[in-house]
């Protein structure tokens, strides 16, 4: 089952994290998930997961960007998603993913920005060359991790927005 995340998950979703990540970077995205799930009502993020037997077993979480000028464009970053080890291979990403996609449609959100594994995102809808319209507050160590995907058909050919995001993500180390 698809669902909302509350701070009454986290003791799952801990336990997804720490199953999913290595030990360094374990601690790190679970405290950014932890985060988002704290302050859904401030930031308004929207992090949803996959529940199985009673337990969080994917997790994922959206913020919004806020954009240096004024532009007419509404984006949200994806960051982070995990998926517990022993429920990988399974879909289930994929299908929060695109319940997440969904509802960001709904909501006349227009992109969606991700920052990992071109390969894995890829087979989302994420693309590198969108992504180059986007600049992140931070220089990035992996450039060629940084990738957008448009949820409806603006066009953004023109533009490159810069932005600012949530607390959560306010860290240049975790870019």
């Amino acid at each position: 089952m698809i669902r909302a995340l509350t701070v009454s998950d986290l003791d799952t979703i801990k336990d997804t994290f720490f199953n999913s990540f290595s030990t360094e970077e374990a601690p790190i995205t679970y405290a950014v998930i932890k985060s988002l799930i704290s302050e859904n009502d401030i930031q308004n993020n929207y992090c949803i997961g996959y529940e199985l037997d009673g337990k969080v077993v994917s997790a994922v979480g959206f913020s919004p960007v806020y954009f240096d000028t004024a532009s007419d464009i509404s984006a949200y970053i994806l960051a982070p998603l995990a998926t517990h080890k022993l429920h990988q291979k399974k879909g289930i990403a994929t299908k929060l993913i695109d319940a997440a996609k969904a509802h960001f449609i709904k909501n006349s959100v227009d992109a969606l920005l991700v920052y990992g594994d071109p390969a894995y995102y890829g087979r989302y809808g994420f693309d590198v060359g969108l992504g180059k319209h986007f600049v992140p507050p931070y220089p990035l160590e992996y450039e060629f991790g940084w990738q957008a995907m448009m949820l409806n058909d603006k066009d953004i050919s023109k533009v490159t927005l810069k932005f600012t995001c949530v607390n959560a993500l306010s860290d240049a180390a975790l870019w």
